[in-house]
């Protein structure tokens, strides 16, 4: 029952209590520090209580379908109120669990009832009788069966059992006629959804009761019995002719007559009728099947018509439609070229305000360490004892560029080789530095991130996931203030990555992080390169051989990768033509 209260006694029990007298049994009682009076008053309920007394099997409870029965347990209680639990099962206990209801201190629980009985069932409980009473809801024919209450008191239980048997009324009686023979009118009575086997008569039109020649009564698939009985009357009978079916169990029957008349003066024999009938019914089932099929056949006809339309609208639809789809394609690949165009500008302008970025130790985290010339970064395993100071980082294992940005163009390159995390970007100089930080726009961070493999994410709101075509060995960052846009670039194989576009305000500083180790296959550094990079470059840049207290190794560039001595002479300002078109873009992969 829902809730998990149990309610008041609504009705009487419809079961006569078991007036047998109980069983005494000696149970074992456990010690006890209470009062003398106590320990006696315990010992009188113990005697009083059987234990393990089933009770009478031939108790019997009858309800019909989608009514609501409710079962008296056959037990003789001591008192209701001091009941510890009363559970109900179906017999027998074998298989999986067969609760039925459960009532234990007080509350109604539902964790092992069977799931059909959820919500159906509730105790009922009368204090003055001491009895207890189990109501099923909306019986079913399944809920049929015998069912066993057991009871708790203290440590002393009890078993009682009942049957509930569902019955059913089904469907009016139907009379017909099955045929004529020798004199006699053969009658079939038939009716369907009877619980449990019905019982049948025949009657005459004077009320005698008619010999039943073919009786038969079988199950279907839901369990309700359809009942089948023929007899025989004189056809020189007059009268109503019935048949009744009863269910014993309800004590209700279900009526149908059958009204025989007189024959004519100018009677004919019963084989001209039978002849004239048979003839009669041919002809016009002759008559219905040939309307029937000069129907089905125009029902074809307008339908394969309407088929043959329907497959050359579709056709014309077809044709119109990959017109469009043509056009629409040669529209978006003039509208890729554009865009691969402008990327790779943007990348080549982007190039031309490099920036030699350092990193700041007093925003590092505790267990990052740094080069000494502090462009070089990577995750340690300790923390380091330094200052606590408000610029440093405590929970995101993070760094900040020492660079401050308010106005102007800005370029830098980030060498990640092949690590499987790192997050890099540009973020707000007011960004928090202490617990949890939600990186996002919104929260002053424009961050680019690799999660694992050929997966990347844009930190935005939600966040954005794509693929590249080639996992990026070096990071490019721009950032144009005034315009709005940070930008990040695969420099491994010259294309576009990922624009954000933001009105800025306040200074922005560059954002490192090299991740955890992902089972020590990211434990390699992040190294901000001092010089820009050739395109093709694919090893890792040139390092010095001299070792430094913390075990890095100061990253020495070539001086000969300049970029291509082709844009050395030019400035290259975004287009005007292209200006409005790249704000709020972001660039695919090329």
């Amino acid at each position: 029952m829902d809730g998990g209260t149990s309610p008041s006694l609504e009705t009487p029990a419809l079961l006569v209590r078991d007036k047998e007298p109980p069983i005494p049994k000696v149970m074992e009682t456990a010690s006890s520090s209470d009062s003398w009076l106590s320990s006696c008053l315990f010992t009188l309920v113990c005697l009083q209580l059987p234990v393990h007394v089933s009770g009478d099997r031939s108790k019997l409870h009858l309800a019909p379908l989608g009514s609501t029965a409710r079962l008296l347990c056959p037990l003789s209680l001591w008192s209701v109120a001091m009941l510890k639990e009363v559970r109900w099962l179906r017999s027998p206990l074998r298989g999986r669990s067969q609760v039925v209801h459960v009532f234990r201190d007080g509350k109604d629980l539902e964790e092992q009832v069977m799931p059909e009985y959820k919500g159906r069932t509730a105790l009922l409980r009368n204090n003055q009788e001491d009895s207890v009473t189990l109501e099923i809801r909306d019986v079913r024919l399944e809920d049929q069966g015998q069912y066993q209450c057991q009871v708790q008191i203290g440590n002393l239980s009890r078993v009682g059992t009942v049957n509930l048997q569902v019955a059913v009324l089904g469907s009016e009686p139907y009379i017909h006629v099955k045929g004529y023979k020798a004199g006699w009118i053969q009658l079939l009575c038939s009716s369907v959804g009877w619980f449990p086997k019905p019982w049948a008569q025949w009657r005459d039109p004077q009320g005698r009761v008619l010999p039943s020649e073919l009786e038969t009564s079988s199950p279907d698939d839901a369990g309700l019995f359809q009942t089948v009985v023929s007899s025989r009357v004189r056809d020189s009978a007059v009268g109503n002719v019935s048949c009744t079916i009863r269910n014993m169990d309800l004590g209700q029957e279900k009526t149908t007559a059958m009204f025989i008349a007189a024959p004519s003066p100018e009677r004919v024999s019963s084989s001209v009728v039978v002849l004239a009938v048979s003839l009669s019914v041919l002809g016009l089932l002759f008559v219905m099947s040939t309307c029937l099929n000069w129907k089905q056949r125009k029902s074809k006809e307008k339908l394969l018509y309407e088929q043959v339309m329907e497959v050359e609208n579709l056709l014309s639809d077809h044709a119109k439609e990959k017109g469009r789809l043509h056009k629409a394609l040669k529209k978006l690949r003039s509208e890729l070229k554009l865009k691969r165009a402008a990327a790779n500008s943007g990348w080549r302008r982007a190039r031309l305000h490099f920036v030699a970025v350092t990193l700041d130790p007093d925003t590092a985290h505790p267990k990052l360490f740094l080069s000494e010339d502090r462009r070089r970064v990577k995750l340690g395993d300790r923390r380091q004892p330094v200052p606590d100071n408000p610029q440093r980082f405590d929970f995101v294992v993070s760094v900040l560029g020492s660079e401050y940005f308010m106005d102007g163009c800005h370029y830098w390159e980030v060498y990640v080789g092949n690590k499987t995390k790192w997050i890099l970007g540009v973020c707000s100089e007011s960004v928090s530095r202490k617990g949890k930080v939600t990186a996002s726009p919104a929260n002053g961070h424009w961050l680019v991130r690799q999660s694992r493999g050929n997966q990347y994410e844009a930190l935005t709101s939600p966040q954005i996931s794509f693929r590249l075509k080639e996992p990026p060995r070096c990071v490019g960052i721009f950032l144009d203030y005034e315009a709005g846009i940070i930008s990040f670039y695969n420099v491994t194989d010259q294309s576009h990555i990922f624009t954000f576009t933001h009105t800025f305000s306040g200074p922005l500083r560059p954002f490192f992080e090299p991740c955890l180790h992902d089972g020590g296959k990211n434990t390699a550094p992040l190294i901000i390169c001092s010089e820009l990079q050739k395109p093709e470059e694919s090893t890792v840049p040139k390092l010095e051989e001299k070792s430094h207290a913390n075990g890095d190794m100061a990253l020495k560039v070539d001086s000969s990768l300049l970029f291509l001595p082709e844009l050395k002479d030019m400035t290259l300002p975004w287009p005007s033509d292209l200006r409005p078109a790249l704000q709020g873009r972001e660039f695919p992969s090329f």
